[in-house]
């Protein structure tokens, strides 16, 4: 058997699914790990049975029990120890049968090969929209010009997100992402999604745009089904913007992004190499 631990927010949860599909189509007998899930109450919990369409064939014992049995039959293979150029170590075959499985995988190297199935996996159910996100629905598809811009701030200025995470993409990085797409979209109109509206008002010149700050808490999710209708889009260092952008199917789309996801690292693979990046430090931006 092997296990996949799930953990973090709807972004994360949606790369190591991914991540689980394609392993699974290689090794039949890998599942999804949610015995940690039961417990987790950071963002909104474990979110995928509730969202899409997915079939429920989990793993799932006392916490505690789990951990014992891990520590004493598995053997634990960490994302940050392997060779992510190779992927040799979720490919290869083991001897020993238990193999646990710790990452978060948030690139598309993990699942390209079976992209076409990681979206049909993750297609939104629309009778699950509010009233308003259907209103915005018709909106965005009705818009030739719609360019979603996500900005996040919330979590990312506590201290314990802040060095690493939250303090990449502040003002200088939102001032070059803004002048790249007026060059690249010059028409382009403006769908903010974003947990500091009141920032985005005060700090970013968006002379038009249309502010989204109505879905919380269990209807956040729609914000991301929303961002994935536009015809462009703008994303921020977060997996849930990345998904929004890679789940769009407009073939001529662009989807601009952070040249740095973290302060402390790097994620060579992380941003698609057909996206435009974007200085995160400020610059008379040339792209």
């Amino acid at each position: 058997m092997r296990l996949i631990k799930m953990t973090g927010g709807l972004g994360n949860q949606m790369f190591i699914y991914a991540m689980y599909m394609n392993m699974k189509r290689a090794f039949p007998d890998t599942r999804i790990d949610l015995s940690d899930m039961v417990h987790y109450d950071v963002h909104n919990g474990y979110e995928l049975h509730r969202i899409f369409d997915l079939p429920e064939d989990e793993f799932l014992i006392n916490q505690k029990v789990k951990k014992v049995v891990e520590f004493l039959f598995f053997k634990t293979i960490l994302e940050r120890k392997q060779n992510l150029d190779t992927l040799e170590a979720y490919k290869r075959k083991y001897s020993w049968p238990l193999i646990y499985f710790k990452g978060f995988y948030q690139s598309e190297r993990y699942f390209k090969d079976i992209e076409a199935d990681v979206r049909r996996a993750f297609s939104f159910k629309e009778n699950l929209l509010n009233e308003k996100s259907r209103q915005m629905l018709r909106q965005i598809d009705a818009d030739p010009y719609s360019v979603s811009l996500h900005v996040r701030r919330g979590d990312y200025l506590d201290p314990h997100s802040w060095t690493n995470t939250g303090s990449i993409c502040q003002l200088p990085y939102y001032q070059n992402l803004i002048s790249a797409i007026k060059e690249h979209l010059p028409h382009a109109h403006f769908y903010v999604f974003s947990d500091g509206i009141d920032w985005v008002r005060e700090n970013l010149q968006l002379s038009g745009a249309t502010f989204i700050d109505f879905n919380k808490k269990h209807d956040s999710w729609q914000d991301m089904m929303l961002m994935s209708h536009c015809r462009s889009n703008a994303i921020c260092n977060s997996t849930f913007s990345w998904w929004g952008a890679w789940l769009n199917s407009n073939k001529e789309k662009k989807v601009f992004a952070p040249d740095r996801w973290f302060r402390n690292s790097d994620m060579p693979y992380l941003i698609p190499d057909t996206w435009i990046k974007i200085p995160t430090e400020w610059q008379s931006v040339q792209v």
